[in-house]
């Protein structure tokens, strides 16, 4: 029975490659060309497509591969009926429970990754994407900048101005700078100069400004303060991964916040690896081919309960966020009517005739 359970597992990862190759083809496909006419219009550097796509991609593994394992689970299975083999190994002792064991190393395989994913990888990949698309804002705010004219940065929370400037753009004249903060106050600082500086070892971008004013909230307010400086160092960034404006999905599973959307998040991130192994016990009940019938058979139907699956996980996601559901409730009752459903499937495999 070894080299059946070798046989099986064999076939199975064969076929999850190729089938996951194929959907992260066109799951890729689609951001790459969004990507591209970005850097055609100029929101990114051709050269910056690649690393950006990068860091996407744990988050389009996370959610590819469930689906590819459970696609990969149908096809090798329901060829195993349609081939008769399948009978044959019954018919030489082998039970649901001994199936489900041979396949467990692999299917505890995809879950691990989908959970080192979820919890580990794809947040801090995100949390590394926003920073560089921050700091590209920034470069591409001096890029824009013309003497005379102000260039706001793309998401508008800064507004950069300078009367004259040298022609590579690093030394400014008569420099006006107005940005807001997280908590909506406004802050304007005037200089007399200043000049962009890159931090060789992070790539962040600095506007050093020297001999000015800066002014931070509204006049005749309480919290309003003037400071006059000398020199000025400040970070020119869109957003950072400290600010409190940073997606959720950006944020580390430990440092989610104890609010609605914060208590959604850490569900969906604790649900993948449950989908994962859900949908694959799924995949099994549901492999089971009728006679005469081609190895696709079981292809229709098994598709439709994993997308109802996957789109009941939305909508209890959505209600969790909204604060309709408990955070203590959560994703579980989702979970465990699919478990339930993974259950009947797999005694019906094993019971064919009840």
């Amino acid at each position: 029975m070894n080299t059946a359970a070798r046989y099986i597992n064999r076939q199975l990862l064969v076929t999850l490659a190729l089938t996951m190759t194929v959907l992260l083809l066109v799951a890729v496909g689609g951001r790459v060309v969004g990507y591209l006419r970005d850097a055609v219009d100029g929101r990114y550097a051709a050269e910056a497509i690649l690393p950006i796509i990068g860091l996407r991609l744990p988050e389009f593994v996370q959610l590819v591969l469930p689906f590819s394992y459970y696609i990969a689970l149908l096809l090798t299975l329901g060829r195993l009926h349609t081939d008769s083999e399948m009978v044959v190994l019954q018919n030489s002792g082998m039970s649901t429970s001994r199936l489900l064991a041979w396949l467990s190393g692999t299917s505890l395989l995809v879950v691990a990754s989908v959970t080192a994913l979820s919890l580990y990888i794809t947040p801090d990949a995100s949390r590394r994407l926003e920073e560089r698309i921050a700091e590209m804002d920034a470069a591409e705010l001096f890029h824009q900048l013309v003497p005379g004219v102000f260039a706001r940065s793309s998401d508008g929370s800064r507004v950069l101005y300078a009367a004259g400037m040298t022609e590579d753009k690093s030394e400014l004249q008569q420099v006006f700078v107005w940005e807001s903060t997280d908590t909506n106050q406004d802050i304007t600082t005037w200089a007399a100069s200043g000049r962009q500086y890159t931090d060789e070892h992070t790539g962040s971008q600095f506007l050093v400004l020297t001999d000015g004013v800066r002014y931070e909230g509204k006049p005749g307010e309480a919290t309003f303060r003037k400071v006059q400086f000398e020199v000025l160092s400040q970070r020119v960034a869109s957003r950072s991964a400290a600010d409190p404006r940073t997606r959720l999905s950006a944020l580390p599973t430990s440092a989610l916040p104890i609010t609605a959307p914060g208590r959604a998040e850490w569900h969906w991130r604790m649900s993948l690896p449950l989908f994962a192994a859900i949908s694959s016990l799924l995949a099994i009940g549901l492999s089971r081919v009728p006679p005469r019938a081609g190895r696709f058979a079981s292809i229709i139907p098994g598709l439709a309960i994993f997308l109802s699956y996957y789109f009941v996980m939305l909508g209890n996601h959505a209600l969790v966020e909204r604060g309709l559901v408990s955070g203590f409730i959560g994703m579980w009752p989702t979970h465990a009517g699919f478990l339930l459903l993974a259950g009947h499937r797999l005694r019906k495999l094993s019971h064919p005739n009840t």
